[in-house]
């Protein structure tokens, strides 16, 4: 009786642990810079500053939200089997897009426009800013 049990168990475990979750492409980023150095003219420019970076899987892409506080993202598209590459959309700076499956994302969260093929938000890497050096690296 007990080893029906622990069978019956084990397998619970089994087909639980074996379904699948969306896991996101990304890399291993850990840099370090000065984002008011003339080298990054694009994150000190207008309201939304932007730059890329290498790293990551297919890129990294650093916004400034505000003086002070900064956001990273991936640069991979999150719909399934699509895998493309996003870039800023220069006319708005408010959207990544991906030029493959036409999914755009949203700056400020890395989620999903509405009319997106893609239903997942970005991976968001961490930032830390200490008022001269804004880090960016993996969060786990």
């Amino acid at each position: 009786m007990n080893r029906k049990i622990v069978l019956a168990f084990l397998t619970l475990i089994f087909i639980f642990s074996s379904c699948d979750d969306f896991v996101y492409d990304y890399g291993y980023v850990n840099f370090a810079i000065n984002p008011e150095s003339t080298e990054y003219y694009n994150l000190n420019t207008g309201n939304r500053g932007w730059e890329y970076f290498e790293g990551g899987l297919r890129g990294v892409v650093v916004f400034r939200i505000n003086y002070g506080e900064y956001i990273a993202f991936e640069r991979s598209c999150t719909e399934d089997n699509c895998h493309g590459r996003l870039d800023v959309d220069e006319t708005s700076n408010m959207l990544l897009v991906c030029n493959k499956c036409n999914s755009q994302f949203i700056y400020v969260d890395g989620s999903p426009t509405s009319n997106s093929k893609a239903k997942r938000s970005l991976y968001q890497y961490c930032t830390h800013f200490d008022g001269t050096d804004l880090m960016v690296y993996n969060c786990n």
